[in-house]
C-alpha cells in the first residue's frame, strides 16, 4: 500500500520531470551540502574548545549501530517502495538513478540538519530533552500505529519535484525522523549520530537503487511485511523514549 499520497497519472510528465530536476534542484542540493559542511566544521571547533579532543573523536560502535537501526526504522524505505516504483515506472536506468541519488542526498541533508541543529531548536523553544522525549515518543507511537494500519492520507503531488516531495520528505524524512534526531542530539555524541545517519542514508539508497529486484524477490506481501516489521520496531523505540522521560522525572523507577 502506498504510504501518504494518492498517485496521479504521471507518465507523460516523466521526460519533463527528469529534464527539470538537475537544473532546478542540483544547485540547491550543492549549496545545502556546503552549508551543512560549514556548520559541521563550526560545531566540531566549538566542541573542541568546550569538551576537548575526546568530545570529537569519541566513537561508540554499539551506539552507532543502535542509532542506525532507529533511523532506518523511522525512515522505513520499504514502506515507500510502492510510491517510488509508481513514480519511476517507465524511466530509463540512468534517469531512475538520478531520482535515487537526489532523494538520498536530500534525506542525508535533512538528517544532518536535524542532528546539527536539534539542540539549538530545543534551546530556542526552551524545551527540555525529557519533555521532547515524551512528546516525541507519543508521536512516534502514533506514527507506528498509523503504519501498521496502512492509513492513506491523500495529497496532490508535483511531478517536477517528486524526488524531493513526496519521496525524500515527508515519505522518508518526516516528523518522526525529526523528533528522533532532536532527542538523539541531546543524549548522544554528535559524531555517533552523524555516522549512524550516513549508514541509514546508505541503506535507503540501496533499497531504492535495487527497488525492482527487492519487489520481485520478496513480492508485494514481502514489502508489506517488512514495512510492518519496521512499524513494530518503531513502536518499541517510542515506548523506550516514553519510559526514559518518565524515569528522568521520577515517575517510573526503572
Amino acid at each position: 500500500m502506498v504510504r501518504g499520497f494518492a498517485m496521479p497519472d504521471h507518465k507523460p510528465g516523466n521526460v519533463a520531470f527528469m529534464k527539470s530536476l538537475p537544473v532546478k534542484h542540483f544547485g540547491i542540493i550543492r549549496w545545502t551540502v556546503v552549508v551543512l559542511v560549514l556548520a559541521l566544521v563550526g560545531l566540531v571547533l566549538a566542541r573542541l574548545f568546550t569538551q576537548g579532543l575526546n568530545g570529537i573523536i569519541h566513537l561508540d560502535v554499539a551506539e552507532i549501530v543502535n542509532i542506525s537501526i532507529q533511523l532506518f526504522a523511522i525512515i522505513n524505505p520499504l514502506s515507500a517502495l510502492p510510491t517510488f516504483l509508481i513514480f519511476t515506472e517507465g524511466l530509463s536506468e540512468s534517469n531512475r538513478r538520478k531520482v535515487v541519488n537526489t532523494t538520498t542526498l536530500i534525506v542525508l541533508a535533512l538528517v544532518f540538519s536535524f542532528a546539527l541543529f536539534g539542540q539549538l531548536i530545543l534551546t530556542a523553544l526552551q524545551v527540555t530533552v525529557e519533555s521532547f522525549e515524551l512528546g516525541g515518543g507519543l508521536l512516534l507511537m502514533v506514527i507506528a500505529i498509523d503504519m501498521l494500519g496502512g492509513t492513506v492520507r491523500t495529497k496532490t503531488v508535483d511531478m517536477n519535484q517528486v524526488a524531493i516531495v513526496p519521496l525524500a520528505t515527508p515519505l522518508l524524512v518526516g516528523p518522526g525522523t525529526m523528533t528522533t534526531l532532536i532527542v538523539l542530539a541531546g543524549t548522544q555524541y554528535l559524531i555517533d549520530i552523524l555516522i549512524g545517519g550516513v549508514i541509514a542514508a546508505t541503506a535507503v539508497y540501496l533499497v531504492l537503487r535495487h527497488s525492482n529486484r527487492i519487489s520481485t524477490v520478496i513480492g508485494k506481501n514481502g514489502v508489506l511485511a517488512g514495512s510492518r516489521l519496521m512499524a513494530i520496531i518503531l513502536a518499541a523505540i517510542a515506548a523506550n523514549m516514553i519510559h526514559g522521560a518518565l524515569v528522568a522525572w521520577g515517575i517510573a523507577r526503572f
